[in-house]
């Protein structure tokens, strides 16, 4: 297998001449140049993936914080308004012993 491989190489070679030599160092440079700026423009992307999701993250947080708020407020909620009947219905009833009051009286 490597015979038959290192033999095309050979006829390549022989075919090609310098002008494979000089397209595989052309794709060397090439392959170099893009590693290079792949590792600029790659940290640069993933920089800018990092703010959006660090950003959603802080909102997720915030949304939590928001839910305890309402749950917190409509339990208080719910009690002032046990309270408040439980009031209107003293008050009733003293207004009607007022008035039951009233008749028996002078």
């Amino acid at each position: 297998m490597t015979d038959q491989f290192l033999g095309l190489i050979a006829v390549w070679l022989k075919e090609w001449g310098p002008g494979l030599l000089i397209a595989l160092v052309m794709l060397f440079g090439l392959y170099k140049l893009l590693l290079k700026l792949g590792e600029k423009v790659g940290g640069k992307i993933l920089g800018a993936l990092e703010k959006p999701s660090s950003a959603l993250e802080k909102q997720a947080v915030a949304m939590d914080r928001l839910t305890d708020s309402i749950k917190d407020y409509v339990i208080c909620d719910r009690s002032d308004h046990r309270e408040m009947i439980i009031l209107l219905k003293l008050i009733s009833e003293r207004i009607n012993a007022l008035e039951e009051s009233k008749k028996d009286g002078p």
